[in-house]
């Protein structure tokens, strides 16, 4: 290597002053010329994920004013469902969803707990992914696995309130 390097020397020592020069100003041209590259590439990556991140996050803005207008729509009879009415949905629904609560009890005046012994876990989701589906909310969930696979034990505490 440092033969090398000798040889370049003694070449470039050889060499005409007019030739120097010109060897020199090309090798600051190429220097500057891979400088210029290299930062217009690095500015045209960090362009295009900044230009991504804006259409994310005008797309996180879209889904938000989405998710406002839907609750607003659903607002209107989630909140005014009354701890009677949930009780009353929640009797009719188990039925549908051939799923039998253990117990249903009140809570407080928006709210209902209701317990499951022996409930299919998949059949327990579908049913309270269908409460939600009509405005009613879990507020709280106990669950219990059992001996027998995919089934659980659990208590479910239901609101007609979003949030």
């Amino acid at each position: 290597m440092t033969e090398l390097w000798v040889n370049l020397r003694s070449g470039f020592g050889n060499l005409e002053p007019n030739e120097r020069t010109a060897l020199v100003a090309l090798g600051i041209f190429m220097l500057m010329l891979l400088c210029y590259f290299t930062l217009t590439s690095a500015m045209s990556f960090y362009s295009n994920r900044l230009e991504e991140r804006n259409r994310y996050v005008a797309l996180v803005a879209r889904m938000e004013s989405t998710m406002d207008i839907a609750r607003q729509n659903l607002g209107g009879t989630a909140s005014t469902l009354s701890g009677q009415q949930i009780l009353n949905q929640v009797s009719r629904t188990t039925r549908q969803f051939d799923i039998k609560p253990t117990r249903l009890q009140p809570e407080g005046s928006d709210g209902v707990s209701v317990w499951f012994d022996d409930v299919a876990f998949n059949d327990l989701m579908r049913w309270l992914d269908s409460q939600s589906r009509s405005g009613i909310g879990v507020k709280q969930m106990s669950v219990d696995r059992e001996e027998s696979a995919g089934t659980v034990n659990a208590r479910v505490v239901l609101s007609g309130k979003s949030g």
